[in-house]
């Protein structure tokens, strides 16, 4: 069973609502604020919710969003996708509050931003991200862009968040030039 929890600020931010509920059993639609995402009415088994995801999954595991197909303790794989202070905070609520509610022996991966124009490959260090192992504090990196899926408990976020701050400017001027080129129709689109 596939159990999607699908966070967003607003109603409007979802996307590719046929996708998600292609590849999943169950969807837990939630929104931080402002209007709930309609269920499909063909998806009996889908649920909304307003508050971030956390708040989400507790609620879900809680039955407070009406009957569960899957049980949150029964769930044996997690796959974190999102900004990178979601994924922090699922990562904490998993050792936190929504311990309890877990497997023990669950899996939970992240998948870490990498810059998008990356071609190198392990060159340039952009995406370098830092891990600690949680046991020892052993420190070891990766390059993101070889790999994005990595293990939740070994990505530290505070380097990520430091990273992607640091990359966003060159983001920002890189995007301003090539709308700047496109505009002055310098460069032809293929």
């Amino acid at each position: 069973w596939v159990v999607y929890f699908a966070a967003y600020r607003k109603s409007e931010d979802m996307y590719k609502r046929e996708e998600v509920e292609s590849s999943a059993d169950m969807v837990v639609w939630s929104v931080d604020s402002g209007d709930l995402i309609p269920t499909n009415p063909n998806r009996p088994q889908d649920r909304s919710f307003r508050g971030n995801i956390v708040q989400a999954m507790q609620a879900y595991s809680q039955g407070q969003l009406g009957e569960t197909t899957v049980p949150l303790c029964e769930i044996d794989h997690m796959i974190v996708i999102g900004s990178d202070r979601m994924m922090a905070a699922v990562k904490n609520a998993r050792k936190t509050t929504l311990v309890s509610q877990l497997r023990p022996d669950h899996v939970a991966i992240g998948s870490i931003n990498s810059p998008m124009q990356c071609m190198m490959k392990e060159v340039c260090a952009q995406c370098l991200q830092k891990h600690i192992d949680p046991t020892t504090g052993k420190e070891s990196f990766v390059f993101s862009c070889f790999n994005q899926d990595q293990p939740l408990d070994l990505v530290d976020f505070t380097s990520l968040n430091d990273r992607l701050r640091a990359n966003s400017l060159q983001e920002k001027l890189s995007n301003l030039w090539l709308d700047y080129l496109l505009n002055k129709k310098q460069v032809m689109l293929i």
